[in-house]
């Protein structure tokens, strides 16, 4: 058998299994946003969401999200939803792969999208209390002085000086 057959193989049959999914989930639009054909943000709009619209996910792909929407599948971005059935669906590993691999730039312009953090509102820090356990971890890997000098001499590590970002309206 040649070399690249192995992987071929591989790749073959990750794209031809199907998908382990459970129960089908659900999200709800966060913000008023619009259902795209592509998952670009310069591709042509289907239709507008409304806020609180309910919304069946298809699939992922980068920070974009496939819905099914009454009558309509397109593209939402992820920051737009809020996911109802958190892990009730799984995606094949197939789906994943190509997911990943195809992250590619909008069609026209060139423009992509990158995320970071999700679902956070701002409720979600009204209330915020401290990880006593987590704290306590922290603490526990605490050495002292002498220690830290030591490993960083064995290691050639130097000092650096950095200023501190001044907070606005600090002078």
């Amino acid at each position: 058998m040649k070399p690249f057959a192995v992987p071929i193989l591989i790749v073959g049959t990750l794209m031809f299994t199907p998908s382990m999914s459970f129960a089908q989930a659900q999200a709800i639009v966060i913000r008023n946003t619009e259902l795209k054909s592509k998952p670009f943000s310069d591709a042509e709009t289907l239709r507008s969401l409304k806020e609180n619209q309910k919304l069946d996910v298809v699939s992922r792909k980068a920070s974009w999200t496939e819905v099914k929407a009454q009558d309509a599948v397109g593209w939402v971005k992820m920051l737009s939803l809020r996911f109802e059935d958190h892990g009730t669906k799984s995606f094949s590993l197939t789906e994943t792969l190509v997911s990943g691999a195809s992250l590619q730039k909008g069609t026209n312009t060139g423009s992509t999208t990158t995320t970071a953090v999700k679902g956070l509102t701002p409720e979600s820090f009204k209330n915020l209390s401290p990880n006593m356990d987590s704290f306590q971890k922290m603490q526990s890997f605490n050495v002292e002085k002498t220690v830290a000098k030591n490993f960083a001499t064995q290691r050639n590590l130097s000092d650096q000086e950095l200023a501190y970002v001044k907070a606005e309206g600090e002078r």
